[in-house]
């Protein structure tokens, strides 16, 4: 299956109306019209926990890295501009855009600082797959701060709480890229007449599943 944003079209998703799942949220269920998975570029893990992770944008940005920035900004513009929409018949009187906005947190998070870019976060699926770059499976556990990774995640609904809504992104399958040291096959690296050795990291291109 494909799931490049190319071959979506966000009028097409299928928004269902909230319905309460306990005394302190409800929830939209997300469809288009089966299970809406899309796959995200390479981005660096800079948080992790057995619940979720956050993914940084990388700086050398691809075109795919663009494509899938545009696609996930146009589809918080126009989940904000859903609610907004139906919010009389979901909640019996309608929103104004400017509340909808003040209470809506957009997926694409804001830089945390000018040395940042943008993030993002997803929950984990229980059965997660996560593989190396040789594709041996892999534990949350063994993700490490800094790692490159790209994911093909779930957008399963739409959460509304007291104060706040927010989409909920599932993490599906991951898979993990490292830097490796370039090393002859007869295990040594070359060494200049100053004694100081010269190592070349380099990344190895692997297409994504």
């Amino acid at each position: 299956m494909n799931y490049l944003v190319k071959n979506y079209s966000i009028d097409k998703l299928q928004i269902s109306k909230p319905k309460k799942h306990s005394e302190e949220y409800m929830l939209c269920k997300i469809k288009y019209p089966d299970d809406f998975f899309i796959q995200f570029p390479k981005m660096k893990l800079v948080q992790v926990s057995p619940k979720g992770v956050e993914l940084e944008f990388l700086t050398s940005e691809t075109k795919y890295t663009k494509e899938c920035y545009n696609f996930l900004s146009e589809l918080d513009t126009y989940i904000s501009m859903y609610i907004c929409e139906k919010s009389e018949e979901w909640f019996e009187k309608k929103i104004p855009m400017e509340n909808i906005k003040n209470m809506y947190n957009n997926f694409i998070k804001a830089p945390k600082s000018t040395d940042h870019q943008s993030t993002i976060n997803f929950s984990i699926k229980k059965n997660c797959t996560i593989v190396d770059r040789r594709n041996k499976e892999l534990e949350i556990s063994d993700l490490s701060i800094n790692t490159e990774v790209e994911c093909i995640s779930q957008l399963k609904y739409i959460l509304f709480s007291k104060d706040n809504c927010f989409t909920v992104w599932e993490m599906y399958s991951a898979k993990v890229h490292k830097k490796v040291d370039k090393v002859p096959a007869n295990g040594f690296i070359d060494v200049e007449e100053s004694d100081s050795e010269n190592e070349t990291d380099v990344e190895e291109i692997i297409n994504f599943f």
